[in-house]
């Protein structure tokens, strides 16, 4: 049977069908190659070629050991894939492929491109084994080569940019994006793929960012020292963070794109650049020999870009399989429905209420990515600032350690990677109420470093340094993230049935409440004790940006509980979840930043924490167990 003419017709702007070229018929137009494409193209094979030559011109000074020969063959593959495959994508016709591929490949140039910043400053730690590998201790210089590597990279990166506005531009043509099934007409990839891909995908990059942080290579070398990327010189840690963040932020918004094609290219392409650090490393590492072995991070990340290349090549197959799916479905409804001889008026009206539905879902939409893009920025500022001097001294005197940074960036990566489900709309309304109470865990571990800037700018000559005044951006990004999670929360009861009232449900709220009451306690008393050091509590008055922070998150998580005993189940447990993710971070407190006092013991706070946490476990197992009955 022939489908409905509803079926045939949908609200996006649909391609003609015309006769290609060797007979076959081919849905277009047929786009020419694009001269913005082109460029990109041709500036990203012109820093391939500065990666390759920068051997040759001699990388540091003065000479040191030879590379490894394989890594280095390896590095110039895997700086060539992107541009390689965006060359092909080109002469296919496909200008919006080639765009997001390149844009894919950039976006993770930029962590490239502060790597080889320490190629220019301090090359003996770069342990960067492809280009040379340092025989003594004595002080290297950089050469020209290092600056053809830097050149090399920064094409790429322009080049990405380039090709992400020739992506743009080519995703204005009539049809881009289009499916026969109307569902999925317009819609994003991750909604076309479906949740297993999607959340295989985003697993990945995840997997991946933190693999970047794990030790790459291990040595017994006297003269080439790995220590942890944290504790790194601040372009390799910054560098990472970078990287990590770019991939993340490349596969929510290849998920949230509705072209397959062009989300497959540019998960690809931020996958196989990724490869150009991780793969390089692992190579090194299995063929350095000399006391060199290969790490455990090089090991998963490797293996996380192999998943990442893997679910970019079966995007486009897996959304054509399910629109199959889905139209065959819908073409029985529409038979269905022929047969009971609907009325003409009745199918008008059903047309009018879907549009309704979808305006209001794109309003919704709209909220969600303005809540995760404030998040993402602000998890970022965040993880970056923790990386950055929080203190400015003067010259040659010894800069203080901030242990409390080391809360903040953990608090920044849970930030983005809840933010990042916000992008997709098949999570983003389960997601939204966790990130509602995460942006005040954000909060109060800036508050906590930013109260430590506050008594060392007693000293003279000490002031603020860059990091801080980042982590003065995160807590303002971050509390615009509450504030639009609120709005988005609005977006959301405008949506669905409110007519029928959900009752309160006493067993989440007394569970919940003593959940929260230890929670306030935990927040309020310290997190462990010392020799001669007691850290701060409610009682003490006034008040430091600290207890202030802590305070937020106390309300925070109060305000949480009799709000997700009155939710949806769903909904209630992501705010409980939200809740006990935001006390973890605080319970991190206690073995990350205990190593500043002497002989240190666990507080009331810390035990405090432990309770509210398995509480709001509870609270939220049991909100789900509503669901179910």
């Amino acid at each position: 049977m022939a489908p409905s003419p509803d079926l045939r017709n949908s609200s996006r702007a649909r391609p003609e069908r015309i006769e290609a070229q060797d007979g076959v018929d081919a849905v277009g137009p047929v786009r020419g190659p694009g001269p913005l494409a082109g460029v990109a193209v041709a500036l990203a094979l012109l820093g391939v070629v500065a990666i390759a030559v920068a051997p040759a011109l001699g990388v540091v000074r003065p000479d040191t050991g030879s590379a490894v020969a394989a890594a280095a063959v390896a590095a110039v593959v895997c700086a060539g894939l992107a541009p390689g495959l965006a060359a092909l994508a080109l002469l296919g016709r496909r200008p919006a492929v080639a765009g997001t591929v390149l844009a894919g490949a950039g976006a993770v140039s930029v962590g490239l491109v502060v790597l080889d910043l320490q190629l220019l400053g301090d090359p003996i730690d770069a342990n960067r084994l492809e280009l040379f590998r340092p025989l003594t201790a004595a002080s290297l210089g950089a050469g020209p080569g290092a600056h053809a590597i830097l050149a090399g990279h920064a094409l790429a990166v322009l080049a990405g940019l380039i090709g992400l506005v020739a992506a743009v531009r080519a995703s204005q043509a009539d049809g881009y994006g289009h499916s026969d099934y109307p569902d999925h007409d317009g819609a994003g990839v991750g909604r076309r793929i479906g949740p297993g891909l999607s959340t295989l995908a985003v697993a990945a990059a995840v997997v991946l960012a933190a693999a970047l942080f794990a030790p790459p290579l291990r040595s017994t070398d006297p003269v080439l020292l790995v220590p942890a990327v944290i504790e790194s010189a601040a372009p390799i840690s910054l560098g990472a963070g970078v990287i990590g963040a770019a991939v993340l932020i490349v596969v929510a918004a290849a998920l949230a794109a509705i072209s397959p094609l062009g989300s497959a290219g540019a998960i690809v392409g931020a996958a196989v650049a990724a490869l150009g650090v991780v793969g390089v490393r692992l190579v090194a590492g299995l063929l350095a020999g000399d006391g060199v072995s290969v790490g455990p991070g090089s090991v998963v990340a490797v293996a996380a870009c192999v998943v990442l290349i893997a679910v970019g090549c079966v995007i486009p197959a897996a959304a054509a399989a399910r629109a199959r799916r889905g139209l065959a479905q819908l073409l029985v409804q529409s038979a269905a429905a022929a047969t009971a001889a609907p009325a003409a008026a009745g199918t008008s009206k059903s047309a009018a209420r879907a549009r309704a539905a979808a305006a209001e879902r794109a309003r919704v939409g709209r909220w969600h990515v303005a809540t995760a893009v404030a998040g993402i920025g602000a998890g970022l500022l965040g993880a970056v600032g923790a990386l950055l001097p929080a203190l400015s001294v003067p010259e040659g005197a010894q800069e203080p350690t901030i242990l409390a940074t080391r809360v903040v960036l953990v608090a920044g990566v849970v930030l983005v990677i809840a933010s990042l489900w916000l992008l997709l709309s098949e999570f983003a309304a389960l997601v939204r109420p966790a990130v509602g109470v995460l942006w005040a865990a954000q909060v109060m571990a800036v508050a906590a470093v930013l109260q430590a800037v506050v008594l060392a700018g007693d000293l003279p000559g000490v002031g603020p340094g860059p990091g801080a005044a980042l982590l003065a951006l995160s807590a303002v990004a971050a509390a615009a993230t509450g504030l639009l999670a609120l709005c988005a929360d609005s977006a959301e009861r405008d949506a669905i049935d409110t007519s029928v009232d959900v009752p309160i449900r006493l067993p989440v709220l007394i569970v919940g409440s003593v959940a929260a009451l230890a929670s306030v306690a935990a927040l309020g008393l310290p997190l462990y004790r010392g020799v001669d050091f007691g850290p701060d509590s409610f009682a003490q008055w006034p008040w430091g940006w600290d207890l202030w922070g802590r305070a937020l998150l106390a309300v925070a998580v109060a305000a949480a509980v009799p709000v997700a005993a009155r939710s949806r189940p769903a909904r209630g447990a992501s705010l409980m979840v939200g809740a006990m993710t935001g006390m973890s971070v605080y319970l991190a407190g206690w073995p990350l930043t205990s190593a500043r006092v002497a002989e240190p013991e666990m507080g009331p706070g810390a035990v405090c924490a432990l309770v509210a946490v398995a509480l709001l476990a509870v609270t939220a197992v049991m909100a789900v167990r509503q669901n179910r009955r």
